[in-house]
């Protein structure tokens, strides 16, 4: 059986006596960076939706107890429980024998809502307040990633979210 080198796979003989295909290391890689990111996208809307979902809940059990629709409370508290609830969750993905690859795809959610709270926080303040706060975040997931010795797909999902809310925050895009 003849391999061509210029081929993205290669054929390797399998133990019945056929052949599978392999995807080459440098495309496996590419496409895992590809499955990160377009999968970060997707869970980065899933995190605005059950956001939205969130909201609505609080809402409605703040105008059952305060008989209104308290903005301020309600504000500060769907937030809090929001992000509390996709830490829960993160908690228990990153506990799971999933594949290393979902695993990081699924990081950039947790880290984005974490980045876009602070953003919201530290809105009124100076533009450089919440670069700042986001840099110390990556950074102290850079750092975890590292003495856990984590694969490169990990670094690479922090990576392209923190570049993402740094695009936002410096186009002055609303969410």
């Amino acid at each position: 059986l003849k391999c061509e080198k210029n081929l993205p796979f290669i054929i390797i003989p399998n133990d019945c006596g056929g052949y599978v295909m392999k995807l080459k290391t440098w495309h496996r890689n590419l496409l895992s960076a590809l499955i990160i990111t377009v999968g970060g996208f997707l869970l980065f809307n899933a995190a605005f939706i059950l956001a939205a979902a969130v909201h609505q809940v609080c809402s409605l059990i703040v105008r059952l107890i305060a008989g209104r629709d308290d903005f301020a409370v309600n504000l500060m508290f769907w937030q809090y429980l929001f992000i509390l609830v996709v830490l829960v969750i993160s908690w228990f993905i990153f506990k799971s024998k999933w594949k290393t690859l979902i695993k990081a795809t699924y990081l950039t959610m947790p880290l984005m809502v974490l980045l876009v709270f602070a953003g919201i926080r530290f809105y009124e303040q100076p533009q450089w307040v919440p670069i700042g706060i986001g840099i110390i975040l990556i950074g102290a997931v850079m750092f975890y990633l590292y003495k856990k010795k984590l694969p490169w797909q990990y670094y690479y999902a922090t990576i392209f979210t923190g570049i993402v809310a740094l695009v936002v925050v410096l186009a002055e895009i609303e969410i």
